[in-house]
């Protein structure tokens, strides 16, 4: 289910967030005078990226809670990651797209491609700005200081 699958995309978001600084292990191991003595597979940072996010990319990309919480995934983590670890990522955000113009109708492209950090809930488009609570002393005292200023 989209709401599954985006709890489960907040986990696959937050272990590359914390990789994309970090330098990767290269899999050799070497005795104390720099001999290599032992050499073992390792994942890349694209290994990482594309482990993370490809099977749920194909198989979210008709929902549109998951291809928002994916986009906001991978919009942040281009924010974190350095330029040389950015093209994994990019390449990810334009399979989704593709995926996502496959998958949805032409009415749909917009709103499943707005980013959204919990799939459908904190869009720009779906939010009143807030307002402050009329009556509350915080307001009163507010209108008491502008009218004061008014009549100064």
């Amino acid at each position: 289910d989209p709401t599954t699958t985006v709890q489960a995309i907040d986990r696959l978001h937050d272990c590359p967030r914390q990789l994309a600084r970090r330098q990767f292990p290269t899999g050799e191991h070497r005795d104390a005078s720099g001999c290599l003595r032992l050499q073992v597979a390792s994942i890349s940072w694209d290994g990482s990226v594309l482990l993370a996010f490809d099977e749920i990319r194909d198989v979210g990309a008709g929902s549109v809670q998951v291809s928002r919480r994916l986009k906001a995934a991978l919009e942040d983590l281009l924010s974190v990651a350095p330029p040389e670890r950015r093209a994994p990522l990019e390449r990810q955000l334009a399979l989704l797209e593709a995926a996502v113009a496959t998958a949805s109708g032409s009415a749909e492209l917009s709103r499943s491609l707005t980013a959204d950090r919990q799939g459908i809930g904190s869009a720009d488009e779906l939010q009143v700005p807030r307002l402050s609570l009329i009556g509350s002393d915080k307001s009163k005292r507010s209108d008491r200081a502008a009218a004061a200023a008014a009549t100064a």
